[in-house]
């Protein structure tokens, strides 16, 4: 049992802040357009009727752990059945990256850990919802060769693959080489090595990309204390002005003109 998660989840319940306690329009505005739950999309429909699918596909492949740097590695069968339920985001979760991909309008965007390419597919459909195809640059690396070709294959279900680039490798090898391709950095969304050093390692190697109004979203910021140690140092970091506790993920921003404020919402 992951007590810290549990101990952690019952206090975000009691200290986040109700929406009609808001006295931030930024913050107000960010959940009425992007964390409340919107009107049904109908989009949304066909990315959740692949992820069924998924649930119900017991095929094994081979799936890599892979920790920071290359002495963490662990090879094993797992079904895509399982992949999905345990690494995919949920439909709630998905819901606001997509929002805040297409209300912000993030052009250059980059996601580590594509997984079977749900959350993937839901950051691609917000390009495709503004008419944009030629004008962005949707990167999404993963580090098990069989798990990014079955989210490519399912990419090209939903008819979303010309709007992502996939990059398979290890994000200490390959995210250099990625962020070298992109100007600026209007949304970065890290979903994988839920470990603190290498979290704080790859914030640091995307903040010089960040602009006024990019996003940064963590993952998972209170499955482990190393995760919560991580979360708490990027808030205090001197570039970021406004950070968004939702539990499950963490939003980052950082716009000069507010003043430097921490938020727990609720997710609902």
């Amino acid at each position: 049992m992951n007590t810290h998660y549990l101990k952690k989840i019952f206090l975000h319940y009691f200290q986040a802040t109700f929406i009609d306690l808001l006295h931030s329009p930024f913050i107000f505005k960010l959940y009425q357009t992007c964390i409340k739950k919107q009107k049904c999309n109908e989009a949304f429909a066909e990315i959740e009727k692949l992820r069924q699918d998924l649930i119900n596909d017991y095929t094994q492949i081979q799936f890599t752990e892979i920790g920071a740097g290359s002495n963490f590695v662990v090879k094993k069968k797992l079904s895509i059945a399982s992949i999905t339920k345990h690494h995919a985001k949920p439909k709630r979760i998905a819901e606001i990256l997509h929002y805040i991909a297409k209300n912000n309008q993030c052009s250059y965007s980059i996601e580590l850990g594509t997984s079977l390419g749900i959350s993937t597919a839901y950051l691609a459909l917000a390009h495709k919802e503004r008419s944009l195809l030629s004008d962005i640059l949707l990167t999404s690396i993963e580090g098990n060769k069989s798990v990014i070709e079955k989210a490519q294959s399912n990419l090209i279900k939903l008819q979303l693959d010309g709007y992502v680039n996939l990059v398979e490798g290890n994000f200490d090898s390959v995210l250099e080489d990625v962020i070298k391709y992109y100007p600026q950095l209007d949304l970065a969304f890290i979903d994988g090595n839920h470990k603190k050093d290498a979290t704080l390692n790859y914030f640091k190697k995307m903040l010089p990309l960040a602009h006024n109004n990019s996003v940064f979203i963590f993952d998972d910021i209170y499955w482990s204390k190393g995760m919560t140690e991580a979360w708490e140092e990027i808030k205090s970091h001197p570039k970021v002005t406004v950070t968004v506790d939702l539990f499950f993920i963490g939003l980052v921003f950082f716009r000069k003109e507010q003043v430097k404020q921490d938020f727990k919402l609720r997710v609902k």
